[in-house]
């Protein structure tokens, strides 16, 4: 339940690392330098224009697709002529290193109990197991996310240590701490125990995110992501449970983060990178745009501008 949404997880804590090192310039040497047909045809990208400003928007994927080899060149130049770039949150704080540590004692092994720990060994290895036994389960959970996708840099640290290069302003829409916690709360030992239930239906899933990320079909993200609802109802979750897992994962994010992006646009546009989930479906970052009478364009890196999304 929620994949997806583990991999933020990844892109805090290995997208650290990735923040401090320059960007290298995946156009160094002309575009001949990166392979064609692994370039998106179709990013997640739209421009938000009022009162004369734009600001644009890309929804990313935090592991699975190289930034550097793969987005287009539309992307790189909106994010180059921008005067500041802003994402989820900073990387570099140091909070995200205590990410899933206990602090009351005990272990993930007492917590799961004989039957779920050998799940929990099976899927990651007895080794693996051993070494997040003394972390909460929003570790275990996003391991087990993480072993089914391509192993590539995270888009977020890779798009951040570029904007830092070329001395943009940097602004993060939240703060470290705040995500750090709902994810604890959240990715709990229930959720993990859901995805031990059911460990096929995990790479079946990220598969199918994966796959609509490349196509840039916004709404098939959507999908693959409502469809986790009925595995989580037939894994112990009530509607309501449910529900409350999303609204503090998603739709709250979404709206506090109209905010800062808002005075992000007034104080002359930007570049906002976050998860692809933000930008599509209902209560997106993009509806709550238009709702405040922002004019959403689609850009497309082969097909120039695309229609109206709302």
């Amino acid at each position: 339940m929620k994949r997806a949404l583990l991999l933020m997880w990844v892109a805090l804590i290995g997208g650290s690392a990735a923040a401090q090192q320059p960007a290298t310039d995946p156009w160094q040497g002309g575009p001949a330098a990166r392979k064609k047909h692994d370039v998106l045809p179709h990013p997640l990208l739209w421009a938000a224009t009022k009162d004369g400003k734009t600001t644009y928007l890309l929804g990313t994927i935090h592991v699975g697709v190289d930034a550097e080899a793969q987005l287009p060149d539309v992307v790189f130049e909106k994010l180059d002529a921008a005067p500041a770039f802003a994402m989820e949150t900073d990387l570099n704080d140091p909070v995200l290193g205590h990410l899933g540590e206990r602090t009351g004692g005990g272990t993930l092994h007492d917590e799961l109990g004989p039957v779920y720990w050998r799940k929990l060994e099976s899927a990651l290895s007895p080794g693996i197991a051993r070494r997040v036994d003394d972390k909460k389960a929003v570790i275990a959970a996003t391991i087990l996310s993480l072993k089914d996708l391509p192993p590539t840099p995270p888009m977020d640290g890779t798009l951040h240590a570029r904007a830092s290069v070329r001395k943009k302003r940097l602004v993060y829409l939240e703060p470290a701490a705040t995500e750090a916690r709902v994810l604890e709360e959240v990715m709990d030992l229930k959720m993990l125990k859901s995805m031990l239930d059911e460990p096929a239906a995990g790479p079946k899933q990220l598969k199918e995110m994966l796959d609509a990320y490349l196509a840039g079909d916004p709404d098939a993200i959507a999908r693959v992501n409502d469809g986790e609802r009925a595995v989580a109802l037939a894994h112990g979750y009530t509607a309501a449970e449910y529900d409350a897992v999303m609204d503090k994962l998603l739709y709250q994010r979404n709206a506090a983060w109209i905010a800062p992006i808002e005075k992000l646009h007034a104080a002359g546009g930007g570049f906002v990178a976050v998860g692809a989930l933000h930008l599509s479906g209902k209560r997106s970052v993009l509806e709550m745009l238009a709702k405040r009478g922002f004019a959403i364009e689609r850009v497309g890196a082969c097909c120039g501008w695309w229609p109206k999304h709302f």
